[in-house]
Order: structure tokens, then C-alpha cells, then sequence
């Protein structure tokens, strides 16, 4: 599977662009672009992200503030109610409309490593517990070497990264039972690191079910959690039980104000109780609850190969005209509001067209294409 790439209409969409295709064709060179079996151009991330960037009339990346950007800790009190899937897709759709994003798993499950592909049980893995125990050590600290090796790029130009998981990250729980203010590990190797992680636009973490040491550190670093949440009653009340937790959390940090955004998951019209779920997380969370809500669709179990992981990939990657792929599509632009996500650091506004009718804005294209081409952005 060839990750990263997208064809036109969708690569206009993902720009906002409303415009001629042929006009949206010039921003690219297409000498540069990568083709299908069928001879049709195919956009990267990249892509996307240098063409958003010239619609806002910015040729150059933009020089980064050395902070840390928008975190998305993806958690729930149970298994099965989809938070993997999202977290995944809403990576990649982010991704692939031209942000850098940066995956943690963190789930000794593995499941976001084994959706991009990677054979956790065969390949070495360099995970979250042990860059925790690098960055926490008296002597030979975590490098930015070591950090560097143990992010493992997913698309290119650093567009999608990833810290992959594997079943050993379970033994991070007792270490860390064990240390002074262990809630303060996660926040401690982010900032150690800043150069590498605010390079990032947006950091994106798929958390393990249930509550534990590790969860407390990445709640305290993260504050904003995003709850999936199936639309039956065993799910409900593991929402109830985040709840407590983050109540509980923000009791014992006083200075700090932990939140959670919740997304439905798993919704069917013709079932009654799916409906009732909906209303009972409406009320009981008042603001909380996102606008898009995921349906039950048949794309989503296609998501992992059955005989190959190598062809596992988020729905975006495998069926992206599908419904499934829109929802996400819609999910990641809504969080990336809720989330204050910024392109490059910038507020991805695409400026205005010139006046003059279609001459000049043909015009008006062309010589963007042509800076673009010129001035150090193209590759």
C-alpha cells in the first residue's frame, strides 16, 4: 500500500479549493508528483501542506515557536468502542490535509502499530516506556538521537509519524509505581525534548483501556482527553468512569484544568437504544459531545488485512470515497477547531481571490504556482 497520497478531488477538498481543477493542477508541478497504475496524479501530504501554505500566500515554512503543540490523548474506561479506529484516522485525515502529526501509541495492545502496518511481534520497538525510562535516568539520558530512531516516519516529509507499542510497554506500570511524582514523566520528556516534538503541528496518542499509572502522566501532560464512546450502556458507564477519573484528577491538580471531548460511535438509526444513548450522553455532558457522530459501516472492519499487515491502514488510506472516510474526514476538521490545531503555526485562512473575473484569478494562480516553483517551497 502506498500511504500518504491522495488523487485531485480529493486533494482540492482537503484545500479548500473551489476553483478550476485545472487551475489547482499548476500549483503542483507535475513533474513532481507521483502516479497511480492508471497514470493519475497523486497528491502527498506534503503536497497538500505546501499548496495550503501558498493559498495564504506563505512560500517558506514558517519558523516554529519552540512549544509544544496541541495534544490529542485519546481515552475511555474500556475496550471496544473504537477508540483505535478513530485515533487513526483522524491522524491521517489531518495528515493528509497538509499538518505534521506526530502518533503515540500507547497501548501495550499495540493496535495503532499494527493498523499502519508494523509487526510489532517481529520488529524492534523503541515505545513510550522506554523513552520514559531513558529521559528519567541519573546517567546516559534519552538523546535526540534515540529519540529520533524510535520515531518511525509513516508518510513522508515527516508528515506522519509514529512512536509504535508492543506488549512490553506493560512493564512501564511498575516502574513507574515507583518514582516521586510520576504523574510529571510524560510532561518532563516532551518539554526535555521540545526541539523534536513542537516540530509537530498537532501530537496525537492512542491511550490503553482502563486507568492506570501511564494514563494519569499522559492525562496530566495532555489536560484535553477525547472519549470515544459506542452508543450502548457497558460503554456509558465506562464514560462515567472517565468522568470520576478526570474529577478526581483535577481535585488533586488544582492549577490544572482537565477536560474531556466526547465522540459517539457506533450510531444505527433504526436501533432505539442508539438514539437513547445519544440523549443520555447530550444531557449528562452538556458541551461535550461532538457534532459529527460515527455510524456503524462495513469500511471500518476492513481496516486490518487478514492476511497481510503490510495492507492494514486506516479507512481514509484503503476506501477514501467511501461514507466512512467523509465521517472522518468531517470528525478531524471539527477536532481540529475544538483542539485550536494550527497549520505551520498559522490560522489556515486561504486568502481571497483577486477581483477581475476569471482572467485575473487564472492569472492570480498562475504566478502563486510560479513562487511556488521559485521561492524554496516546491521540492
Amino acid at each position: 500500500m502506498t500511504r500518504g497520497f491522495i488523487k485531485l478531488k480529493l486533494a482540492q477538498e482537503f484545500c479548500r479549493w473551489a476553483g478550476p481543477s485545472s487551475t489547482f493542477r499548476s500549483l503542483v508541478p507535475e513533474s513532481e508528483l507521483q502516479k497511480d497504475e492508471r497514470y493519475h496524479n497523486l497528491y502527498s501530504a506534503y503536497d497538500i501542506r505546501l499548496v495550503r501554505l501558498a493559498l495564504m500566500d506563505i512560500y517558506e515554512e514558517p519558523r516554529r515557536e519552540k512549544v509544544l503543540p496541541p495534544i490529542i490523548y485519546s481515552r475511555i474506561s474500556k475496550g471496544g468502542t473504537g477508540k483505535t479506529c478513530v485515533t487513526a484516522n483522524l491522524a491521517a485525515c489531518m495528515a493528509l490535509q497538509g499538518y505534521r502529526v506526530l502518533m503515540i501509541d500507547a497501548d501495550p495492545q499495540a493496535s495503532l502499530t499494527t493498523m499502519f502496518g508494523i509487526d510489532w511481534a517481529t520488529e524492534e520497538v523503541t515505545h513510550i516506556g522506554d523513552l520514559l525510562k531513558a529521559n528519567e535516568a541519573k546517567t546516559d539520558k534519552l538523546t535526540v538521537a534515540q529519540l529520533e530512531k524510535a520515531i518511525r516516519p509513516i508518510y513522508a516529509d515527516g508528515m506522519l509519524d509514529l512512536i509504535a507499542s508492543d506488549i512490553t510497554l506493560t512493564n512501564i506500570e511498575s516502574w513507574l509505581t515507583s518514582l516521586v511524582r510520576r504523574e510529571l514523566t510524560v510532561s518532563k520528556l516532551l518539554n526535555s525534548h521540545i526541539d523534536v516534538f513542537s516540530r509537530y503541528d498537532v501530537i496525537v496518542i492512542d491511550g490503553a483501556p482502563g486507568s492506570s499509572q501511564l494514563s494519569v502522566a499522559l492525562t496530566y501532560a495532555t489536560q484535553a482527553m477525547l472519549a470515544v464512546v459506542m452508543l450502548d450502556g457497558q460503554s456509558l458507564k465506562a464514560m462515567e468512569v472517565l468522568a470520576a477519573n478526570l474529577e478526581e484528577m483535577n481535585e488533586a491538580f488544582p492549577d490544572r484544568a482537565f477536560d474531556v471531548r466526547i465522540v459517539a460511535n457506533g450510531y444505527v438509526p433504526s436501533i432505539t437504544n442508539c438514539q437513547k444513548a445519544l440523549d443520555t450522553l447530550k444531557s449528562a455532558y452538556p458541551g461535550k459531545l461532538d457534532p459529527v457522530v460515527i455510524p456503524r459501516l462495513a469500511s471500518f472492519l476492513r481496516q486490518v488485512s487478514l492476511t497481510d499487515d503490510s495492507d492494514s491502514g486506516p479507512v481514509i488510506e484503503r476506501e477514501p470515497t467511501s461514507p466512512a472516510a467523509q465521517v472522518m474526514i468531517d470528525l478531524s476538521r471539527s477536532l481540529l477547531g475544538a483542539y485550536d490545531v494550527q497549520l505551520a503555526g498559522m490560522i489556515p485562512i486561504v486568502i481571497p481571490r483577486k477581483p477581475g473575473g476569471t482572467a485575473a484569478v487564472r492569472a492570480a494562480r498562475k504566478t502563486a504556482s510560479q513562487r511556488v516553483a521559485t521561492q524554496g517551497v516546491a521540492r
